[in-house]
């Protein structure tokens, strides 16, 4: 159990730790590297968190994995409730906007949630994500085109598109720091791909 840490050390730890375990991973992360970057004595982390564990799953606690995919649920569910993907109605981009807020808000958590969690509790989130994905926009396209069966081949490449989407988040969150260009490529990314859900939905019913 960590000891009740000084809100100003607190703080920078929280953060160098979010850095660190974002840019190194949760494998590559070392609690020196923590230390350092917070300014601090790896001694003095240690008598808060009695080990690296402990410090990552107070940084990513399973009640933050869980919220990131609640939001993912609800902003799918939303979608593919619009006749058109490219035809969001105003609960859908409400949903949008609150998924988005929350990636700018936790940017460096999901970096690492998503790609650098590996050797944690977490490593299967990323695949997680993709499934909450998978299975409302199969449902969707069950209840779209009944009389079509969604073959395996229509499955793969489904959930390589989900997949990419994974990748994608990451990048853009790593490569923009600033919330203007972060929404401005999230806009650029969701246009392209709303559109592209639309061409394989319709191929699939072809």
């Amino acid at each position: 159990m960590a000891r009740q840490l000084n809100e100003q050390v607190r703080e920078r730890v929280f953060r160098a730790a979010a850095e660190v375990f974002a840019e190194a991973g949760y494998q590559g992360a070392t609690m020196a590297a923590i230390a350092a970057r917070a300014g601090v004595s790896t001694g003095n982390i240690y008598r808060y968190f009695e080990h690296k564990d402990a410090l990552f799953y107070a940084v990513l606690p399973d009640e933050f994995a869980a919220q990131f995919l609640r939001l993912t649920r609800r902003r799918v569910q939303a979608l593919v409730r619009a006749p058109v993907p490219t035809e969001l109605d105003a609960g859908a981009e409400e949903r949008g906007e609150e998924l988005l807020r929350f990636w700018i808000e936790h940017r460096l958590k999901v970096i690492t949630l998503l790609d650098r969690a590996q050797g944690s509790r977490h490593e299967g989130f990323a695949e997680a994500f993709v499934r909450e994905l998978m299975r409302p926009s199969l449902a969707k396209l069950r209840v779209d085109a009944p009389q079509r069966r969604v073959s395996p081949i229509a499955r793969f490449v489904l959930q390589n598109i989900f997949r990419n989407t994974v990748r994608t988040i990451v990048s853009i969150l790593e490569a923009h720091a600033d919330e203007a260009q972060i929404r401005k490529a999230f806009q650029g990314f969701w246009s392209y791909q709303l559109a592209g859900l639309s061409g394989f939905a319709k191929w699939v019913q072809s």
